[in-house]
C-alpha cells in the first residue's frame, strides 16, 4: 500500500490518498475541501480513484467529495448513522463554517465490520461512535495502520460537543475498542501527526482520563 497525507484547510484536516502499486486502484480517505491538490495528484500518479470514504459527516472531511464524484465517478462510504449528517448542512456544519453549505449523498453504506478491497487492500470498517454516531476507523488488513478520523489523536480525542457527539459513546468506544488495538500499532488520524498506539497509552492525557473512569 502505498499512502500520500495532505494536510487541507483553515482546521489543517488530513486527507489520505491510498493505492495499490501493482493495481493503482486508490481511494482517498476524508478529502477535506481541497480537490484540486488531490485530483493533481491522483492524476500525476495515473490512479484510478475508485472509493471514496468518509470516516464521519462533518464538513471540514466532505467539502472536495462533489468534486471527485464528478470527475472519477467513483464510490462514496459512509456509516449508515452518519449518512443524515452528510446531507444535512446544519449537522455537517458547513452552513455554520463556511460561505456555502454541503450537502453530499453517498451511494455505499457500511455497516459494522464491513469490508473495502482497493486492488489487494483490504480495510477493516471499525464503528467507532463517539465524535459523532457513524464514525468509523478502517484497520488496513495485514498490516498494523489504523485510520482513526476524529476518533483519536496523538494527543486527544475527537471533540463530544457537535452534533452526534456524545461522551457515553467515546467512553465506550475507547474502552471497549480503541484500547484493545496493540502498541505497535500506527494510527493516521483526521489531524495532526501519526503516532503508535504504545506512545498513545502513555501520553495521551484525554485517552487516559476516559480509561480511568
Amino acid at each position: 500500500m502505498i499512502l500520500k497525507r495532505f494536510v487541507i484547510g483553515k482546521i489543517s484536516t488530513n486527507s489520505y490518498v491510498i493505492h495499490d502499486k501493482h493495481t493503482l486502484d486508490g481511494a482517498v480517505i476524508d478529502p477535506g475541501d481541497n480537490s484540486k491538490i488531490l485530483i493533481d495528484y491522483i492524476d500525476k500518479n495515473n490512479l484510478k480513484l475508485n472509493h471514496i470514504i468518509l470516516t464521519h459527516h462533518h464538513y471540514d472531511h466532505i467539502g472536495a467529495v462533489q468534486d471527485l464524484k464528478k470527475k472519477y465517478s467513483c464510490d462514496i462510504f459512509i456509516h449508515k448513522k452518519d449518512l443524515k449528517g452528510l446531507k444535512n448542512p446544519s449537522i455537517n456544519l458547513s452552513k455554520k463554517a463556511n460561505r456555502k453549505s454541503i450537502s453530499v449523498d453517498a451511494n455505499k453504506i457500511f455497516l459494522d465490520n464491513s469490508v473495502i478491497n482497493i486492488g489487494n487492500i483490504c480495510l477493516e470498517v471499525i464503528h467507532t461512535p463517539g465524535h459523532t454516531k457513524g464514525s468509523i476507523c478502517l484497520k488496513v488488513k495485514n498490516q498494523n495502520i489504523i485510520f482513526t478520523g476524529d476518533t483519536l489523536f496523538n494527543d486527544g480525542i475527537g471533540r463530544l460537543d457537535l452534533p452526534g457527539g456524545s461522551e457515553e459513546d467515546m467512553i465506550n468506544t475507547i474502552k471497549n475498542i480503541v484500547s484493545k488495538w496493540s502498541d505497535d500499532i500506527k494510527i493516521y488520524p483526521g489531524h495532526g501527526n501519526w503516532d503508535m498506539m504504545g506512545n498513545i497509552k502513555l501520553r495521551n492525557e484525554e485517552y487516559e482520563y476516559i480509561m480511568n473512569i
